[in-house]
């Protein structure tokens, strides 16, 4: 019989090899939407049935819609990461160093261009009543975003466990 750290380490095992799966198919359905649009906004179209989950009603260009199959463009995606991830560590961290260079300054373009439509005259008091009225109402509408950008985070362990280790000169 196991002992009960071996069961909770099984449990928690599990528990990330689900979060892992959850999180990469979500990415993939991500990015799979972003290549759609891509591909629409240069004059091309992607079949709408192999751009969604089975199942889903996905609206077409000429009106009316049709039923996706499966969304082809997460699959390839998935293919593809896992693809690198077999190849090996070095290359899939040299790939994740060249897309963080990458988004780390337009990151900082977004902050600096967004700083510019700013309105100094919105950072009133936040004490009267008005204002009470104000920040529940916006709570109520953005705290389903923090559920968000808190599932925007899984993965950023994997991420580190991941880093090679540079080689001891011992």
């Amino acid at each position: 019989m196991p002992r009960s750290g071996e069961f909770v380490a099984w449990v928690i095992g599990w528990d990330l090899i689900l979060e892992y799966a959850l999180g990469a198919a979500t990415v993939a359905v991500g990015w799979s939407g972003y290549l759609t649009s891509i591909l629409h906004d240069l004059g091309l179209q992607f079949p709408a049935a192999f751009s969604a989950a089975p199942g889903t009603l996905v609206p077409i260009a000429e009106g009316g819609a049709v039923t996706a199959v499966f969304n082809l463009p997460a699959v390839l995606i998935s293919l593809a990461v896992t693809s690198l991830l077999v190849i090996g560590i070095q290359e899939s961290a040299t790939v994740n160093s060249i897309i963080v260079f990458v988004k780390v300054p337009w990151s900082f373009a977004v902050i600096v261009v967004g700083s510019a439509f700013v309105d100094p005259s919105n950072w009133a008091s936040f004490h009267s009543a008005k204002h009470r009225e104000i920040r529940r109402v916006r709570l109520e509408r953005h705290l389903p975003w923090a559920a968000v950008i808190f599932f925007a985070y899984i993965g950023f362990d994997a991420v580190s466990t991941a880093a090679r280790r540079p080689k001891s000169a011992a």
